[in-house]
C-alpha cells in the first residue's frame, strides 16, 4: 500500500483547494426535466432495476451533470446526455469494483458486439443501455461523427480495461496515469456527445489543426484534475487509488495535503494553457478566409469552445451538488 495511503489523514486536510476557474457557472433549466428522464430511461433499461439502484442512480444526479455541462441544450438533448452520463457512471463503478470484474468483463464484450454491429451479446443492463442510446445518438451526427464516435467508446473501453491491468502492478508514474486518463477520463466520448447534443460539429479541417489540438488536450486536463481533486476523499474510502492525487503523492514521497495543492496548481496550469490555445484558435480562423471556411464552421466551433468553458466551470458545481461524491 502507498505510504501515503496509510497515514490516514484527517479530512479537514483534504479540503478542495480554490481554483479561482475563470469561466461562469451555468445551469440549463431543464435540469429536474432531465433528472426525470434520466431516472426513467435507467428503470427500462435495467440499469437501475431495484428500488436501491433508483435510490442511488437519482442521487447521483446526472441530469443536474447534464444541465452544468451543456446548458444551452435543448430539453430532449440534455435528457440525451444525462443518460449517457449515468450509463458512464454505472460502467465506471463496474470497471473499478473487484468484485464486478466478471461483470465488466461481460458488458465489455456486449458492448464491442454493438459496435461491430452485431446483437448484443449477453443481457447485461451495461449492454442494454449501450445498445439504446447508441442507435438513438447515432442518427444525430454525420457520418464522419458516426466513425469517430465508434472508435472513442472502443479506445475508452480498451483504456478501462488497459487500467485495470496497470492497478494490479501498482500505482502508475505520474507521466503514465495522465496520459491513460486522458482517455479513461471519458472526455473525449463526451465532447464528441457534446458536438450533436449542441449541434455543433467540428470539422476535419479545424479538428486537425495545432491550437485545436491543444485545446482540447488542456481542457481534457482540466476537467479530469477538477474530478480527482473534488473525488479524493470518496476515493481514499473506498480504497481507490486511480486518482492524481493520490499518484502524486506516492512518486514524489510528499503528503496527500501537499499533493492535493500540486494537483490545484496542475488544474490551472491546464486552464491557462487552455485559454492560450484558444486565442491561438481564434488567430487561426481570423487567418482562413471565408470560402475555405464557411460560416457554419466558425459558429459551431465557437459553440465547442464556449462547451469547453461549461464542462471545466460546471463539473465542480456539479460534484459539490451530487450525492455520487459523498462519504
Amino acid at each position: 500500500m502507498p505510504q501515503a495511503l496509510q497515514d490516514n489523514p484527517d479530512d479537514t486536510q483534504l479540503l478542495v483547494p480554490d481554483l479561482a476557474l475563470p469561466f461562469p457557472e451555468r445551469r440549463s433549466p431543464h435540469w429536474a426535466a432531465a433528472e426525470r428522464a434520466v431516472l426513467r430511461w435507467a428503470r427500462t433499461t435495467g440499469l437501475a432495476a431495484t428500488a436501491r439502484e433508483a435510490d442511488q442512480m437519482a442521487a447521483h444526479a446526472w441530469g443536474l451533470c447534464a444541465a452544468v455541462a451543456t446548458p444551452r441544450a435543448s430539453r430532449a438533448r440534455l435528457s440525451r446526455m444525462g443518460c449517457w452520463l449515468a450509463w458512464m457512471g454505472v460502467l465506471d463503478d463496474t470497471a473499478e469494483s473487484e468484485r464486478s470484474r466478471a461483470s465488466f468483463a461481460e458488458a465489455v464484450k456486449g458492448i464491442r458486439a454493438v459496435l461491430a454491429g452485431r446483437p448484443p451479446l449477453g443481457r447485461h443492463p451495461l449492454t442494454a443501455a449501450f445498445t439504446d442510446l447508441h442507435q438513438r445518438t447515432r442518427t444525430l451526427g454525420s457520418p464522419a461523427w458516426r466513425t469517430r464516435h465508434t472508435e472513442t467508446v472502443a479506445q475508452l473501453l480498451d483504456g478501462l480495461v488497459e487500467e485495470q491491468h496497470v492497478k494490479c502492478q501498482g500505482l502508475p508514474g505520474v507521466a503514465q496515469y495522465v496520459e491513460q486518463r486522458r482517455i479513461t477520463g471519458y472526455m473525449p466520448l463526451l465532447y464528441n456527445l457534446t458536438e450533436v447534443v449542441l449541434r455543433c460539429e467540428i470539422p476535419s479541417a479545424i479538428r486537425q489543426t495545432d491550437s485545436f489540438t491543444r485545446l482540447v488536450t488542456a481542457s481534457i486536463d482540466a476537467a479530469d484534475f477538477i474530478n480527482d481533486v473534488h473525488t479524493l476523499r470518496k476515493e481514499l474510502a473506498h480504497g481507490e487509488t486511480g486518482n492524481l492525487v493520490i499518484v502524486l503523492a506516492h512518486e514524489r514521497g510528499i503528503t496527500l495535503e501537499r499533493a492535493l495543492h500540486e494537483a490545484a496548481l496542475r488544474i490551472r496550469k491546464a486552464v491557462e494553457d487552455f485559454q492560450i490555445a484558444e486565442q491561438d484558435l481564434h488567430c487561426a480562423l481570423q487567418a482562413r478566409p471565408l470560402p475555405v471556411l464557411p460560416m457554419g464552421a466558425w459558429q459551431a466551433t465557437l459553440t465547442m469552445v464556449d462547451s469547453m468553458h461549461d464542462w471545466i466551470a460546471g463539473l465542480p458545481a456539479y460534484y459539490r451538488a451530487s450525492g455520487r461524491y459523498r462519504r
